[in-house]
């Protein structure tokens, strides 16, 4: 008899323990859950884009599911002026409450207001919006660089149900035009149902949004730097005309 009083004394300590470090990791979390998103995003991004990732601070109310991620950069690879490639000062988030404990975790938008990117070119015609891309790009050798995952370890999924850049500009740079940097217009760019069919990783995510601003950064400066040098080289005639 005494044994048995003996192993449910046991029992109930061994529960009761349980309980409390399951209700400390809890409010762990929920106390320190701005900086572990913060970390997660600077790790997350850094392993996509192979550059440092910044964020200044991140602000999300869990119980209204609202959320925002402020001055977020992307470092410029080395060999080019501009510190940055990418700032996101403005980073929105609505994420669906229920499903913050659960697999996936559903963001229903996420809206990047004022995003700027910096467009460089060097004399060699090198661009560090191509460098990104590549970077971007999935291969063997980086493949191995990233650590080994457990098998036991639960990967985190997400959904993300509207993606939106919006006010956007473009900083550019081209070495062979010694003039000072102009700006062109970022047009507003829009994806939905991001993970929908397999669920995403935290890391494709962020490459799903550098690889858009990358790509979308590189078309829209082709399309205005024929006319920018039309500009230009009309200025210079009229300037020779004038001094004549």
């Amino acid at each position: 008899m005494k044994g048995w009083q003996m192993k449910k004394k046991m029992i109930i300590f061994v529960v009761i323990l349980l309980i409390l470090l399951i209700a400390g990791t809890v409010v762990y979390v929920l106390t320190n859950f701005n900086s572990i998103v913060k970390g997660a995003i600077e790790k997350y991004g850094t392993r996509a884009t192979k550059t440092a990732v910044r964020v200044s601070s991140v602000k999300i109310k869990l119980r209204n599911g609202e959320g925002a991620v402020l001055g977020l950069k992307v470092a410029n690879s080395s060999g080019f002026s501009f510190p940055f490639i990418i700032t996101l000062d403005n980073i929105a988030v609505r994420i669906e409450v229920t499903s913050v404990t659960n697999t996936p975790i559903v963001i229903d938008n996420i809206l990047i207001s004022g995003p700027e990117v910096f467009y460089e070119m060097k004399e060699n015609g090198t661009t560090n919006v191509d460098v990104l891309k590549r970077n971007l790009t999935p291969s063997a050798s980086h493949s191995e660089e990233l650590p080994q995952k457990n098998p036991r370890d639960k990967e985190i999924k997400l959904i993300v149900r509207k993606l939106v850049f919006e006010k956007g500009k473009i900083h550019v740079r081209i070495a062979k035009l010694v003039d000072n940097p102009y700006i062109v217009e970022l047009p507003r760019l829009e994806l939905t149902d991001i993970g929908k069919n397999g669920e995403a990783t935290p890391s494709e995510i962020a490459h799903i949004m550098a690889t858009l601003l990358a790509e979308e950064t590189a078309k829209s400066v082709a399309r205005t730097q024929g006319e920018h040098l039309l500009r230009k080289g009309a200025e210079e005639l009229f300037n020779k005309f004038l001094s004549k």
